[in-house]
This record gives C-alpha cells, structure tokens and sequence, in this order.
C-alpha cells in the first residue's frame, strides 16, 4: 500500500472516529437534558402547590420536603456531569492534586443525612450508617481527595435511593478490605445479572432492570466511582445476591493513616 493510500485509509478512520464522537455525544447531552428537566419540574410543580392556601399544613411540609429532594437530586446530577468533563478533559489525573486525611464514618454520616430526604421522597426508605462497623478503623483516617470520595460515595447512595424497595433500609457499612479499608453501601432492590455484573462499571452501562425502573438515566455514576477509585490506587466491587446488592469501595493500605 502506498503512503497516499495509508494516508486515505487513516483519515477514513479519523472521519469514522468522529461521527460516532459527535453520535455519543449527541445522546450524551439529550440525556442530561433529561435528567436536568425531571427535578426541575418537580420543583416547579411543589413551588406552584404550595401558593394553594387551601392546601393543609402537614400537605406543605411534605411539598417543602419534596422541593429539597428534588433540588438535592439537582445539585447532585450537576456535580457528577461537571466531575464527568474534568476526568474526560485532563489526561494528567493520574496523581491526585490535593489529598487531606478523611473521617469515612463522619463523612458517611453527613452523605447519609443529605440523602435522607431524597430516600423519604422516593418510597419511606431509610439510611443507615452501622457506626460500630468503623470502629475497625481504631481512630485512623484515609487519605484521599475528600470531594472525589465523597462523589463516589454519593453515587452510590444516590442509585440505592432509585433503586432500592419501597419502605426498605440502606446501610453504609465500614470493614476490612484486604490488607485495607471498605466501605459498603448496601441496599436490596432491582436484581443484578451476573452479566450485567460484568460491564456495570462501563461508562453508559444500565442494567435491563434499572432501564426499566428509571428510564432516564445517562450511566455514568458507577463509572465515575470506578474512575476515582482508581485514582486512589484503590477498587470498586459488586457483590450481588438476589435482590441484595454491596458496593465496596476498598481503600489500600497506603491510604490508611
């Protein structure tokens, strides 16, 4: 083949590469659109029911509870796109940029208060974080960049909270992972397959269940929690047992301090 025909052939590819960018892209963004629109509503819709003087007391207060649901959804959705373009755009987050020493049951404790109202909101669930479990921990902390764990952490109490039975308990649950730390969040719900265990980490990846449960959804919320667990040398594990489901985010020893 001649070095015009490589030419050809290789701007060919390139050509082929960006129509299915620009395609991924395209979905990307009608998602998010979608995403972004749901609480949006949702807030507009309570702000509207709430000018009924009509309405009870009690009636309100659940409205109100509603409207901070539905905005904690909000801020939650715009952290994880802004954090999704900072991965994609910065080839250099190989090393951490700035680490600080993390209380994981503080943190888990005031992550389990934000999602509290949410969890209320979408079928009476509860957090629950077993203290007991950090004890483990015998006074250390883990270093980490403190809002990218606390990201992964919301990502994974955030998919609980939509996926989780009505009237259920969600438990965050520290413990011994290898020669390290783990940190569980534990819920029963939605049925994991053992072969959408296999890809659940993907960036887009939905499983059939939660696609049918949720519709909208852009599948990048595991894939970030992987993302930044690796950044941490660390991991991110799926345990699936029928309608039982643990996400570990396992911390090495080197973090443990």
């Amino acid at each position: 083949m001649s070095e015009i025909d490589q030419l050809k052939s290789q701007i060919t590819d390139l050509e082929k590469q960006l129509m299915e960018s620009r395609a991924t892209s395209r979905m990307y963004l009608q998602n998010v659109a979608h995403q972004l629109t749901a609480p949006l509503n949702a807030i507009k819709w309570s702000i509207e029911a709430l000018k009924d003087e009509q309405i009870p007391i009690q009636r309100k207060g659940n409205l109100l509870r509603s409207i901070y649901s539905q905005g904690s959804i909000l801020v939650h959705l715009i952290k994880n796109f802004a954090l999704m373009s900072n991965l994609e755009a910065d080839e250099h987050l190989g090393q951490l940029r700035f680490t600080e020493k993390i209380d994981p049951m503080l943190m888990s404790i005031n992550l389990a208060n934000d999602f509290q109202p949410q969890a209320i909101d979408q079928g009476n669930k509860r957090i629950d974080v077993d203290k007991e479990s950090f004890k483990v921990l015998r006074g250390h902390k883990i270093e980490a960049e403190k809002n990218l764990v606390a990201q992964a952490v919301s990502n994974l109490l955030e998919n609980a909270v939509k996926y989780a039975d009505k009237n259920s308990g969600i438990i965050i649950r520290g413990g011994k992972s290898g020669d390290g730390f783990g940190l569980a969040v534990i819920s029963v719900g939605l049925p994991i397959s053992d072969s959408e265990k296999a890809r659940i980490f993907e960036r887009g990846v939905r499983g059939k269940n939660a696609q049918q449960k949720v519709p909208a959804g852009t599948g990048i919320g595991l894939y970030l929690a992987d993302r930044i667990m690796r950044l941490h040398q660390g991991s991110i594990e799926l345990e699936a047992n029928g309608r039982q489901s643990q996400f570990l985010l396992s911390f090495p020893k080197a973090r443990i301090v």
